[in-house]
């Protein structure tokens, strides 16, 4: 099933507790044939799961009939769809408006006798990474890239603050960055672009975990705790190899920068802690770099007698 088609069945039958004909009571009964009220019969057709003539209560919504029909099907249009009465199209209704900004007229009363017509979507956009519903959305002209993270619910609390990312899968080569600041934060709606069909958006997740290589007894990847510093994570390391460079530190940072550390540096989720290796640590170095050469020198000489 669709997205469209799970969200419509989600979340409309949850706001108005319909119930689809599909649904059995334990005994075999359908629940509709249990209410007192008088029925009437509305015709769905088009892109949807299960196209057909459906009984419903009188004075249910276009809600209750799409539901019924089991929502719309993996090519079916939640945003076009044609209310027909009496032989004539009354309305074009569009169940993202009401879903997502609560707009009733979108899901007006039915009468006995009118028919629902679900067409062929078109301008799908994916949206993946951190919104709260993603999935595949329509959009409509003049629509934008905030209107379809609307549609998705949203930014979530752990998405990276770095580039949102649109690429098309006509031309997977080609990426488009979004800086997540300029238009979230300073509202520059120059970078609120236009999106076509086959574009696909990625909120990329934010980092959870801090890495440290180089000089160290047993690097590897931690979990970021806040308010932590540099030498944490190197307890978390084992601390200092043998050849470890104290004043030898790098931090490369998620977002691409770089910088010298200390052990009181703070740390951000996603870094990278590189520990440098001092050359020549002493005087046990000394010796035992002189007892290679010695014997070196000595296979060598060996050799050439």
């Amino acid at each position: 099933m669709s997205y469209q088609s799970k969200l419509i069945l989600a979340a409309l039958l949850a706001v108005f507790a319909g119930v689809s004909v599909a649904q059995q009571r334990t005994d075999g009964r359908d629940l509709y044939q249990l209410r007192s009220q008088p029925m009437m019969k509305i015709q769905v057709l088009g892109q949807v799961r299960t196209p057909g003539i459906y009984p419903l209560p009188v004075m249910e919504r276009v809600s209750s009939a799409l539901a019924a029909a089991g929502g719309t099907n993996e090519q079916g249009s939640p945003r076009s769809i044609l209310l027909i009465r009496d032989g004539q199209a009354v309305d074009t209704l569009d169940m993202y408006l009401f879903l997502y900004q609560n707009r009733q007229s979108e899901n007006p009363m039915l009468e006995d006798g009118d028919v629902l017509f679900v067409p062929v979507n078109s301008n799908n956009i994916k949206v993946v990474g951190q919104v709260f519903r993603p999935g595949i959305f329509e959009i409509k002209p003049g629509e934008r890239l905030l209107d379809i993270i609307e549609m998705a619910g949203g930014i979530t609390p752990v998405a990276t603050k770095e580039d949102i990312k649109i690429e098309n899968v006509a031309t997977p080569d080609v990426v488009q960055s979004i800086s997540y600041k300029k238009l979230f934060i300073d509202g520059d709606q120059s970078l609120n672009v236009s999106l076509k069909e086959g574009d696909v958006v990625t909120v990329p997740t934010a980092p959870t975990s801090v890495t440290v290589v180089g000089q160290v007894q047993k690097g590897g990847t931690f979990i970021f705790e806040p308010g932590t510093v540099l030498s944490y994570y190197l307890g978390m390391a084992g601390g200092y190899g043998e050849r470890a460079s104290t004043g030898n530190i790098k931090i490369n940072r998620w977002g691409g920068k770089s910088l010298k550390a200390r052990e009181d540096t703070p740390i951000e989720p996603g870094d990278v802690v590189i520990v440098g290796e001092m050359q020549i640590k002493g005087w046990r170095d000394y010796i035992s770099v002189t007892g290679q050469l010695m014997t070196m020198f000595y296979i060598v000489w060996t050799v050439a007698n």
